[in-house]
């Protein structure tokens, strides 16, 4: 982190000397505050909103691959956006929320899991300095590997700079840590999660942009990354990654962004923890036809460190499909499929067995009927299944069905 700190400064410092004489091109972000609030008082600009992400009826509760248990659940995420904005000069936003999960017969499911994050900014001319701290506190499960519902902490600071060299040209370099926390009692097949899963990981990364037209940027982001495990030292790792990409705003005929790289992952002990070299991707796009029906697609691949001994990480490869067709002025239908793909990379014990090869597929289909409340919310009504299927573990299959509705509220 301190060798971030003094390469950031020595970025600013390079920069600093080109855009002195220029305008401030960061002060439409507080004018955009104070036009987008709900509700103002005094210095405090605000934003309200409520989700329903969830009522209705869970068919298989705990994953189970056997007898399966269903229940009533509901699920209730009230949360606000703050800013405080300071002359022209900066801006202080705090998002607080928490999702309030309910089920009426497994008590051992309900949970309170608030999240908060703090963001500072100041702008100097054509530089704008930023600090960030996010705090989670879930029992949900952090992926489609984990079927408990453990109570993990995640606590993550990051603190930059975001340079304009030029009218089409930003530079934006940042110092970043994340630390990663499962309770001691929370175990899953046999495997304590805080063994496995705890861990920290810093590093620095720097993103260059430069905006083609009004609505299309094209970008290349460069990140070294350190992981430490406070219980398994054997995954230790640093990882290097450049990944080009390109930005299209939200008024523009293709939405969203599309990042494509390569990502190498050196293990501090690579004679027990396997290395990797290779593509990696985030990608996440949307058309809209004839202002009636939007396609949407999506793709990601990268590593993901698991909760098995023998087995640290593996490769997600997740794609999906969607398409929204709008009904008249407020009204729309919404269907889409998704795949995950994990492919786990094995360790071999000194003197032990060699483990299988494992793959594990799950298929998330979904489709849903909704009602436009407003500019700011939706209600829908709908059905969501999903199916998982391991070529090694048998428990590991399983199938679930969600019946149920969903609310988005701005106040």
């Amino acid at each position: 982190m301190r060798n971030g700190v003094a390469f950031m400064l020595t970025v600013i410092g390079i920069a600093v000397p080109a855009a002195a004489t220029a305008q401030p091109t960061w002060a439409g972000r507080v004018d955009a505050v104070r036009e987008d609030a709900k509700l103002h008082a005094g210095p405090f600009y605000a934003k309200p909103l409520l989700l329903l992400k969830e009522v209705g009826t869970d068919s298989n509760v705990f994953n189970a691959a056997g007898e399966q248990q269903s229940d009533f659940t509901m699920t209730v995420a009230p949360q606000i956006d703050i800013w405080v904005p300071v002359a022209r000069r900066a801006l202080l936003k705090t998002t607080t929320g928490a999702d309030l999960v309910y089920y009426a017969q497994y008590e051992s499911e309900r949970s309170i899991d608030p999240q908060l994050t703090l963001r500072a900014e100041g702008y100097l001319n054509r530089i704008m300095l930023f600090g960030e701290s996010a705090y989670l506190n879930t029992r949900q499960r952090p992926n489609y590997e984990i079927d408990i519902r453990s109570r993990h902490v995640e606590d993550q600071l990051t603190a930059g700079a975001n340079i304009a060299i030029s009218p089409r040209l930003t530079v934006e370099v940042a110092a970043r840590q994340l630390a990663i926390e499962y309770d001691a009692d929370a175990q899953f097949d046999g495997t304590a999660l805080q063994r496995t899963l705890n861990r920290t990981t810093d590093g620095l990364y720097v993103i260059a942009r430069h905006r083609l037209t009004s609505l299309t940027t094209v970008a290349t982001r460069v990140e070294r990354t350190r992981d430490r495990f406070e219980f398994s030292p054997v995954r230790d790792s640093t990882s290097q990654r450049i990944m080009p990409g390109v930005e299209f705003r939200p008024q523009a005929l293709i939405k969203g962004a599309a990042w494509v790289g390569y990502r190498k992952f050196m293990p501090a002990s690579p004679k027990v923890l396997p290395g990797f070299q290779g593509l990696v991707a985030d990608l996440s796009l949307s058309y809209t036809l004839l202002s009636a029906t939007t396609f949407g697609v999506g793709y990601r691949r990268d590593l993901t460190y698991s909760y098995e001994e023998f087995q640290p990480f593996f490769v997600d490869q997740s794609v999906g499909a969607s398409i929204r067709r709008a009904l008249g002025t407020r009204f729309d239908v919404m269907v889409s499929a998704d795949r995950h793909r994990y492919e786990y990379q094995n360790i071999v014990p000194l003197g032990g067995p060699a483990v299988p090869d494992r793959l594990d597929q799950t298929w998330v289909y979904s489709g849903s009927v909704g009602y436009r409340l407003g500019n700011d919310g939706r209600v829908g009504f709908g059905a969501s299944y999903q199916e998982r299927i391991s070529n090694t573990i048998v428990f590991r299959d399983y199938d679930r069905l969600h019946i149920g509705c969903s609310m988005t509220y701005g106040f």
